[in-house]
């Protein structure tokens, strides 16, 4: 029988020490011997406390030399927000002080235009640029506004807006709990741009918000066939606001108007008091011309809106009127001037820059402008006395520069005087659904009684309140049978 090799007697040395048996190693030869003693060494090994700390030492590497997620320098985002303005370098000033905007990066040509730059708000970028026409990039100045309406997430939005107000912004819809968990409102910049400004309060269910918007839309309704059924009984092209210029020298006036707007004169009488009443129409809107040399003016600010503002100025001037302002583009989207007639009105006319829409939004042909000294007050009287709904504001610090407040389906605007010839306290023929309702609403808003209500022989019941500001506001409603 063939000698084993000395492979085979390893493996059995091994296997009987396995099993815990003893050897005994003189009798297994000197090479193998050695080969055992080596064997009997490394039975055991590796002891558990090598192992513990094997492993320990690779997973710290294991760790050390794994890729860490590192913020990439330029990350590509799957979409970015772009805007055009006239101004860019205007518009960033205004976003960093407005919005806390940190500007991120612009490239800029040698005359100062900027083609690209880049700003933080919150935690999105927004690009902006100057007008580039050749290439299509038109601000929304040039373009007469944009559809477009940027939602904004902030963490205290009354804060928000009382700075971006601060800073220029034009507040469009005051700030208020919503239905759908928010508490916002809309600003608008004075590039051109609605900024929706919203800080989330709480969740609410899909189904839960169709439920408010249907009902919202449900009380739309209604107030609509309300407004339709109290309008009734306000005339073809009369409105709630309705002005009535009260001048020394009426017939010089309706000429005016005629040549200067293109005014058609529906109704001319006199009065039992000897001065003329007349009913004029321009655009949309009917105006009350009246007076006479021994009667008190109350000339009137008018913001109208005519096809063509060039044109219309220089009629004016030929018709005896002043100039005010010579007619220039304007930030708000308007190209406008203004001119004061021989009997003291103020007429700031205007045509928008692009006639998407021939008059600015809630507005009529002619709107009724005011410039009280102290506008916040005048807000609140008009306000508390007429239902008076404000849409919007700009102020700069603790000034007024331009609101509007609805009443009825007519806007009034206003300015805080500025000047000393600015106050131009004038007569408004008010239409109402309940005079006596309104008249003592009225007095109890801070106005005095010129006339309790009273039927005219004309056929609408009528009273008459001044309020602090010296204006006066005929209250109107048909009498009833």
């Amino acid at each position: 029988m063939a000698e084993r090799s000395i492979i085979d007697q390893l493996d059995d040395a091994v296997a009987a020490m396995a099993e815990g048996r003893q050897l005994d190693l003189t009798s297994l030869g000197p090479e193998l011997s050695a080969l055992v003693g080596v064997a009997q060494d490394l039975i055991g090994l590796p002891r558990e406390t090598f192992k513990a700390e094997l492993q320990q030492q690779l997973t710290r590497r294991d760790a050390m030399s794994s890729p860490v997620p590192q913020p990439e320098t330029n990350p590509i985002r799957s979409m970015t927000l772009h805007i055009c303005v006239a101004g860019a370098s205007a518009a960033i000033d205004f976003y960093r002080e407005a919005f806390g905007a940190k500007e991120l990066m612009r490239l800029t040509e040698p005359d100062g235009k900027i083609g690209h730059a880049e700003l933080q708000i919150g935690n999105t970028s927004l690009s902006i640029s100057d007008e580039y026409p050749d290439y299509g990039t038109l601000s929304p100045q040039t373009i007469g506004g944009s559809s477009v309406k940027i939602h904004l997430d902030v963490s205290d939005v009354d804060t928000f807006v009382e700075q971006a107000i601060k800073a220029g912004a034009t507040l469009v819809r005051p700030i208020q709990d919503q239905f759908y968990g928010d508490r916002s409102g809309q600003i608008a910049d004075p590039f051109g741009y609605t900024w929706i400004v919203a800080t989330h309060q709480r969740d609410v269910p899909v189904e839960e918000m169709q439920k408010e918007l249907d009902k919202w839309a449900q009380e739309q309704a209604a107030k609509k066939a309300n407004s339709q059924t109290e309008s009734k009984h306000i005339r073809e092209n009369f409105h709630t606001v309705t002005p009535y210029f009260t001048v020394h020298r009426p017939a010089e006036l309706i000429d005016f108007v005629t040549q200067a707007f293109g005014a058609v004169e529906h109704f001319r009488a006199t009065g039992s008091a000897g001065g003329m009443h007349a009913e004029v129409l321009i655009g949309d809107s009917i105006v009350m011309i009246g007076g006479a040399e021994h009667i008190e003016p109350k000339p009137t600010a008018i913001h109208l809106y005519v096809p063509d503002v060039d044109q219309a100025y220089e009629r004016a001037l030929k018709a005896g009127a002043k100039s005010l302002m010579p007619v220039a583009d304007q930030p708000y989207g308007e190209r406008s001037g203004g001119v004061e007639d021989s009997q003291g009105n103020r007429w700031y006319i205007a045509t928008p820059f692009v006639p998407l829409k021939t008059i600015a939004a809630d507005l009529h042909t002619v709107t009724v402008y005011f410039h009280p000294i102290g506008a916040q007050r005048f807000i609140d009287f008009v306000t508390n006395a007429f239902g008076g709904k404000e849409l919007m504001r700009h102020a700069e610090g603790d000034m007024i520069m331009h609101a509007k407040v609805q009443i009825g389906d007519s806007v009034i605007e206003l300015g805080e005087a500025r000047y000393p010839e600015q106050p131009l306290p004038t007569a408004i023929y008010l239409y109402v659904d309940d005079v006596d309702a309104m008249y003592e609403q009225g007095l109890k808003a801070g106005g005095t009684s010129m006339l309790a209500p009273t039927d005219q022989e004309y056929g609408d019941r009528s009273a008459w309140i001044k309020d602090p500001f010296d204006n006066v506001w005929y209250l109107a409603a048909p009498a009833k049978s």
